[in-house]
């Protein structure tokens, strides 16, 4: 069938365009079953950058500090893979230092 798609252009199943320069396939074919998962999620706890947790009226919420996955907004509409380490360990520590000093 995908073959027939290529040449049409048109994948008539879904109603869904086909990439151009995509070419017929040959066999053999490869399969693997996957499984999908929620990796990370783009919303959680506003923090400004001393790591307060803010409000509704965008003002930080006293003695309450955040760092990581469960913060929104840091990376803007897409986070990239490798920063979720960074994240942790700079808003940790930005975090950390301002409990201290309260």
């Amino acid at each position: 069938e995908y073959n027939t798609y290529v040449e049409t252009q048109c994948d008539v199943a879904l109603g869904k365009p086909i990439l151009e320069g995509s070419k017929p396939l040959k066999p053999p074919f490869y399969g693997v079953r996957l499984y999908p998962k929620v990796h990370h999620t783009m919303g959680g706890l506003k923090i400004n950058a001393d790591a307060q947790v803010l409000n509704s009226k965008e003002k930080p919420i006293k003695g309450l500090y955040a760092a990581g996955e469960v913060t929104g907004g840091v990376h803007g509409a897409c986070r990239l893979s490798t920063l979720a380490i960074t994240d942790c360990l700079v808003f940790g520590r930005i975090a950390g230092r301002n409990v201290a000093k309260e």
